[in-house]
């Protein structure tokens, strides 16, 4: 599991998880990987934008993430743990 931190953007509805690790991501997979779990998926090539319900998950090939429409860090934490979860078979050696 990719270990991460949260870091707050300037509005509260939003944050930015940064892996701690150096990691890297294929996109195109990732996106079929969320398609698979439900998300509604956008793929632009340079990110992958997935959303579920009032979340917005931006991620690109570097694990960076940019966690919307979330209630606070903890929240944000859970939301990335569980993408990562998802993205795991993604993951670039």
């Amino acid at each position: 599991m990719v270990k991460f931190k949260v870091v707050r953007l300037c509005k509260e509805e939003a944050m930015t998880i940064v892996p701690t690790t150096i990691v890297r991501y294929d996109l195109e997979a990732a996106a079929e990987l969320l398609r698979k779990a439900g998300y509604s998926v956008d793929d632009k090539g340079v990110m992958v934008t997935a959303a579920s319900g009032r979340r917005e998950v931006t991620v690109y090939p570097s694990g960076r993430m940019v966690v919307a429409g979330i209630d606070g860090k903890e929240e944000a934490g859970q939301v990335a743990e569980a993408m990562y979860a998802i993205l795991e078979p993604s993951k670039e050696p």
